[in-house]
């Protein structure tokens, strides 16, 4: 209880309660977050994992975003073939509810202590260590101390808290690129969508809603395109009632780190996916019967508060496949930036190629960009080449090193997931769920090593860390080249799980037409 006066309103000195210690605490549940803690406990340390919402997962369960993307490899897998087990999975589509009792059953296997709708409010220092966590709970604050911490917050509140150094947004204003909140709609009958002339000659929808815009059928744009539609397992299926997830809505000129914004978005997404639930019904084939059954109950931020760490990926990282002697995680997402302020998304990140700034993409898919680069210029691949002919190498994945992960500020805290240490058009290629899943257990287990060795994660041996991720069935690209310092392995991460957007052959485009762009 605080008193009341006419002038200022303070809080009371007073002793915060004990709550715990523990050798780590993860400060966010979402797959970067379980990925770290699952890590820890499957080494014996004590560890506990504190989530604000009322499930694990983040964006995979409470978001709805039910389209684990990227390379499939250590813990991740686990999840994925305990997924499968229950019938949770399908071509890279899960069953959100299976999901979420996946993540809690492998929590309690390892021995992770989870506090869940529990937020972390601040933190206790000693110089530039961290000694414990405040954390807000229907009691009042509590205090947890433990030797080592995690943020996987998406929204680096511990690091922020911390006195770590961050940056949030595009450089300019700070705006972050738009957010999304999902829906689920009911009734539709697969087959008569996936037969249909819209599916095969306009996927994307892109024909459809411009048309419809122009007839006011549509009554506003909240995209320009279909960004995805995945097919729910594990739910009535071939009998016209099956269940789907949609991204689609947008919200814009973002500031998910103000709270008054974060409202704004909750509302208006709401009322996109209720506008879009009865647009959908009344245009779409086999969605006639169709009925919106849920919209997500955790908004998708795309992008927010990133640390400033050792290294910072870069737009050139992903353009260029870069690799590094420390990576702990590799990826294939091109840029994926949904556009701040006007519909559309960006797939080209403006790079110096050949002495001029050139709108360069990491790979083919690049070519789809439904918001086309300013003044007309073409989009590029590495080599300058345009859609008319473009030629791409095999294997183009670039590397997310541990220095991304390690904060400039503060001795013994790492981060994982989307807040890793990037620029904008790095971090929207970096940010898939899979890949964010592979940064949180490479920062559980270099945790693990600074323990066991009693040093900062700042000092520990990556080559040490990257061979036990490797024993673990982590992937590192090992068997796509040699890394320095390890042996090469032969993998095989993608033989029950591919990754669709990765190519092991080289690839030509050739004429590849697109609206948007023109070129």
């Amino acid at each position: 209880m605080i008193d009341f006066n006419n002038e200022k309103i303070m809080e009371k000195v007073k002793e915060i309660p004990f709550y715990g210690d523990y050798d780590v605490v993860v400060a966010g549940g979402g797959v970067a977050g379980f990925g770290a803690a699952v890590a820890v406990g499957k080494r014996g340390y004590r560890v506990l994992l504190i989530e604000a919402t009322s499930a694990l997962g983040g964006l995979a369960t409470m978001g709805l975003v039910n389209i684990p993307l990227d390379f499939v490899a250590g813990i991740g897998r686990e999840m994925m073939d305990e997924l499968e087990a229950i019938e949770g999975h399908w071509h890279r589509n899960t069953n959100i509810e299976k999901h979420k009792l996946v993540l809690d059953r492998m929590v309690k296997k390892y021995g992770v202590d989870v506090l869940l709708v529990t937020s972390v409010v601040d933190t206790v220092m000693d110089g530039s260590t961290v000694k414990g966590v405040v954390i807000q709970t229907k009691t009042g604050r509590k205090y947890i101390s433990a030797k080592r911490f995690i943020d996987a917050t998406g929204d680096s509140d511990l690091a922020f808290y911390a006195g770590a150094e961050t940056e949030s947004g595009r450089p300019e204003d700070g705006m972050s690129q738009a957010c999304s909140l999902e829906f689920i709609l009911g009734g539709v009958n697969w087959e008569a969508y996936q037969t249909s002339e819209l599916k095969k000659n306009d996927p994307k929808w892109v024909k459809m809603i411009k048309e419809d815009l122009e007839s006011g059928l549509l009554p506003y744009e909240s995209d320009n395109h279909l960004n995805w539609i995945t097919h729910i397992p594990g739910r009535p299926q071939h009998c016209g009632m099956d269940e789907v997830s949609i991204c689609f809505v947008h919200s814009r000129k973002c500031f998910p780190i103000d709270n008054a914004d974060l409202t704004r978005m909750y509302f208006e997404g709401r009322e996109q996916a209720t506008m879009l639930a009865e647009y959908i019904k009344k245009r779409v084939p086999g969605f006639e019967n169709s009925f919106l059954t849920t919209t997500a109950s955790l908004l998708g931020v795309r992008e927010s508060r990133r640390i400033v760490g050792e290294y910072r990926l870069t737009a050139e990282d992903i353009a260029f496949c870069r690799k590094h002697d420390d990576v702990i995680a590799i990826s294939n997402h091109g840029y994926d930036i949904h556009n701040f302020e006007e519909t559309g998304n960006i797939k080209w990140a403006p790079i110096m190629l050949n002495g001029e700034v050139q709108y360069v993409i990491s790979n083919s898919g690049g070519f789809g960009t439904t918001t086309p680069p300013p003044d007309g210029k073409p989009v590029v691949n590495s080599k300058g080449q345009t859609a008319e002919f473009a030629e791409f190498e095999p294997n183009r994945t670039y590397d997310i090193p541990y220095r991304c992960l390690v904060p400039v500020r503060v001795e013994n805290l790492l981060v994982a997931g989307r807040n890793l240490s990037s620029d904008i058009y790095a971090q929207s290629g970096a940010r898939l769920i899979l890949c964010c899943l592979s940064m949180g257990e490479a920062a559980g287990v270099a945790t693990c090593i600074s323990l066991a060795e009693d040093i900062t994660p700042r000092k520990i041996n990556v080559k040490a860390l990257q061979t036990e991720l490797i024993a673990t069935g982590g992937n590192l690209g090992q068997a796509m080249r040699t890394i320095e310092g390890l042996s090469s392995t032969v993998s095989d991460h993608d033989a029950k799980y591919p990754n669709h957007e990765y190519k092991s052959h080289a690839v030509t485009i050739q004429g590849k037409a697109n609206e948007f762009t023109k070129k």
